[in-house]
C-alpha cells in the first residue's frame, strides 16, 4: 500500500448515512466478491473516536451507485459517508479530496449538527463512483442534503455520534 494511502486511511474515519442503494448487489457463493463488488476502505483510528471494527466490517456492495447516510466532517478538510454498508472517506486533510467535492453544495445549510464550531455531521445521500479492487471513492457527484429524520429512522444505519 502506498504511504499516502497509508496515511489516509489511518488519519479518516468514515461516518454516513440512510438512504442505502435502490438495488444492492447479489452476494457471491461462499462470500467470494463478485467483478461488480467492492468492500468499502475499513475504517480508520484515532484519538478523538473509536469505531468499533465488528460494527464497522463492510459487506461488499456495488460498486458504484447512489449512497445515503451520515455525512461527517468533524474538522477542516475531513469528510466521510457512513451507510448501511460502511464508511467512504471523501476527504482527508492535506491531501487530494476525491474528485467532485468541490462542487458538492453547502451541506450544512440545511438541518447539521454542529460539533465542533461549524463543524459537524447532516444527513446526505451522493452518488459515488468506486475503485472495486481497492474500495477507494474516485468521484462524487450529485451530493445532496436530506432531513436528519431520514437517517436516524433508517435502522440499520449506526447512531451519527456512535463513531
Amino acid at each position: 500500500m502506498k504511504p499516502g494511502r497509508l496515511f489516509a486511511a489511518v488519519a479518516a474515519l468514515l461516518s454516513v448515512c440512510a438512504c442505502s442503494p435502490e438495488a444492492e448487489a447479489p452476494a457471491a457463493e461462499d462470500g467470494e466478491k463478485t467483478a461488480n463488488q467492492v468492500q468499502p476502505r475499513p475504517a480508520a483510528r484515532n484519538a478523538a473516536t473509536e469505531v468499533d471494527r465488528a460494527e464497522a466490517a463492510p459487506k461488499p456492495i456495488a460498486a458504484a451507485g447512489r449512497r445515503c447516510g451520515w455525512l461527517h466532517n468533524p474538522t477542516p478538510a475531513n469528510w466521510w459517508l457512513v451507510d448501511r454498508d460502511g464508511q467512504w472517506i471523501l476527504g482527508t486533510q492535506g491531501l487530494e479530496p476525491v474528485a467532485g467535492m468541490d462542487d458538492m453544495p453547502d451541506m450544512s445549510a440545511g438541518e447539521w449538527v454542529e460539533t465542533n464550531g461549524s463543524y459537524g455531521y447532516g444527513c446526505a445521500c451522493i452518488d459515488m463512483e468506486v475503485d472495486p479492487a481497492t474500495g477507494d471513492v474516485l468521484r462524487i457527484s450529485n451530493a445532496a442534503p436530506r432531513p436528519l429524520a431520514q437517517c436516524r429512522s433508517d435502522r440499520k444505519l449506526p447512531k451519527p455520534d456512535a463513531g
